[in-house]
């Protein structure tokens, strides 16, 4: 089984003592590809909110593949503008691959996004990745994420 390299930079880019977490998924994870498969069929209701936030809406990311083919490692990015199926998105967590880095403005095609997530009144909304990656870390460490999160 080829196993998926997801990070799971759970608060990013809203505080800087946020850290990577790396946890190894396997690409056949019935709980993680139900996750990326529910992000996808609500993106297009994401991006109605990052186009035109409601009131307490803020903090626009998609996860997606920094880069694509082998392995496979997943970054969060701040989304700045979309518009034709694609993202212009910055950067908010370091990749494995120092080419990748934190503030880097990337490109991210809309059928390259694996999950999204915003903050409405300081709480969290979407992030079913990062929902099943919380469970598969110590409670030590999930449970502060939790709080940040407002779950």
């Amino acid at each position: 089984m080829r196993p998926l390299i997801l990070l799971a930079v759970l608060a990013a880019p809203l505080t800087a003592h946020a850290q990577d977490r790396t946890v190894n998924v396997a690409a056949s994870d019935p709980q993680m590809n139900a996750a990326i498969a529910q992000a996808k069929r609500e993106l297009p209701v994401f991006f109605g909110h990052a186009g035109s936030p409601g009131p307490g809406e803020e903090h626009f990311l998609i996860k997606y593949d920094v880069q694509p083919g082998a392995p496979v490692e997943f970054v969060w990015a701040e989304v700045i503008s979309h518009a034709n199926a694609q993202s212009v998105a910055r950067l908010v967590n370091a990749s494995n691959d120092g080419r990748f880095a934190p503030g880097l403005q990337v490109r991210v095609n809309d059928a390259d996004v694996v999950d999204w997530g915003y903050r409405k009144d300081g709480v969290m909304q979407g992030n079913y990745t990062t929902r099943v990656l919380l469970t598969r870390i110590p409670e030590s460490e999930a449970a502060p994420v939790r709080k940040y999160l407002g779950w």
